[in-house]
């Protein structure tokens, strides 16, 4: 005889079960077979839609158990590569060594790491500087891409927020290089395995503007050989989204000619693209080396579906920023600026130029400077660090709202902004 709890409707069912952690909703779900199958659906969604993985052993290895699983493997949409720093792997290499788990508390704990993982993931990093990542990364993480036949998403990202004390330095050497051979692994892994993504992305997406825990990659983890691009080209011909975290201030003016051109290169492997945010330095060091960039993608870059640009921790050029807009005036909805400088030219002109895309909904600048000081708008009698222009079929045109903003731009000194 069924409890009156097993007859309730599913979509009942659903809101209590999203009140229970994962333990609970187990527990719960093992009480009758009933609940055990009226749950099966939404409990794959809300577990499994979205696998983490730190690229260590033990997590490739649950990643290669979900894709040898016929149903479970068909929920997984999203794959979230997050990693850790050359601190946490020096913590769970003293903690291996120690021999105790769990591990006594003087230690600092790696949140995402069980105690019973804790030997096989610490030797990720030494593998990878070692160059061992094919092996250790690309061949697994390929055959588990073999088995997610709905994949269509992967997040590269760091797992934590930088140290604090990385705000005054550069990202530490042996950090730059384990990040940059583990996105090439996983750039290998996505060519071996021939999977078509719709989404890929090197930060975490917060709100409308907000990008946090970011990849930052070197930018020469970019520079790809053409050949390779070409190979990589059908698994992102179907690329929706894309977000690009590197550091263009790597290696300083030590670089080789045209370095800055390989971003564009790589963007153009994707010619379907509808939404792009590019991060060029990281949010506490911006230098002047993303104006080039900046350069470059306004004089070789032609997106024929681009609707929504957001550029953030970067320098530019009031002209290539405006002849990026320009370029994709046409289908371009949605524009958002954050900590973002303009080395020359002025903000009020910028603006004016942005009327030339005509289908612009949204524009968003928030945090930005001209020639290294910090530009505050004034808007209904107050000053702002953040401003966002939206319009609709009942609101003032976008044309209107970018002079009215020009003007209180135009109050400011020019030497704030010019």
């Amino acid at each position: 005889m069924t409890s009156p709890f097993e007859r309730l409707p599913a979509e009942v069912f659903d809101i209590i079960a999203a009140c229970l952690d994962l333990p609970e909703y187990q527990s719960l779900r093992l009480t009758s077979q009933r609940l055990h199958l009226l749950t099966l659906s939404t409990f794959t969604k809300r577990y499994f839609a979205k696998l983490i993985t730190t690229l260590g052993s033990p997590s490739l290895d649950r990643l290669g158990n979900v894709a040898s699983h016929n149903h479970l493997s068909q929920s997984v949409t999203t794959l979230e590569i997050r990693l850790l720093n050359h601190r946490d792997y020096k913590d769970l290499t003293k903690i291996a060594r120690i021999g105790i788990f769990p591990p006594p508390k003087r230690f600092p704990k790696v949140s995402c790491i069980r105690s019973e993982n804790i030997v096989r993931e610490s030797t990720l990093h030494d593998d990878v500087l070692a160059n061992r990542h094919a092996k250790c990364i690309t061949e697994r993480l390929a055959r588990g891409l073999l088995g997610f036949d709905n994949l269509k998403a992967i997040r590269f990202r760091a797992h934590q927020a930088e140290p604090l004390e990385w705000n005054a330095t550069a990202i530490p050497d042996e950090d730059e290089v384990f990040r940059s051979r583990c996105l090439r692994a996983v750039f290998d892994a996505v060519l071996k395995s021939g999977i078509a993504l719709e989404m890929f992305s090197m930060g975490k997406e917060k709100g409308l503007a907000a990008l946090s825990k970011c990849a930052n990659v070197p930018y020469p983890a970019l520079q790809l050989p053409v050949e390779y691009l070409q190979r990589l080209r059908p698994c992102l011909r179907e690329l929706d989204t894309l977000t690009l975290s590197i550091v263009s201030q790597h290696n300083g003016h030590h670089r080789l000619p045209g370095w800055e051109n390989s971003l564009g290169r790589f963007i153009a492997t994707a010619p379907g693209l509808r939404h792009l945010t590019l991060s060029l330095d990281r949010k506490c060091q911006v230098s002047q080396y993303g104006a080039r960039i900046i350069r470059s993608l306004s004089d070789s870059i032609q997106i024929q579906t681009l609707e929504s640009f957001h550029l953030g921790n970067s320098t530019f050029h009031e002209s290539d920023l405006a002849k990026l807009v320009k370029t994709h005036a046409g289908t371009l909805q949605r524009l958002i600026l954050t900590n973002a400088c303009l080395l020359t030219g002025n903000w009020a002109s910028l603006l004016s130029s942005f009327k030339a895309a005509q289908r612009l909904r949204c524009l968003r600048l928030a945090s930005i400077d001209g020639a290294g000081s910090p530009v505050q708008c004034r808007q209904r009698d107050k000053e702002r660090q953040k401003i966002t222009l939206t319009t609709g079929e009942q609101e003032p045109c976008m044309s209107h709202l970018l002079d009215e903003l020009r003007k209180a731009f135009m109050d400011i000194p020019v030497s704030m902004y010019a």
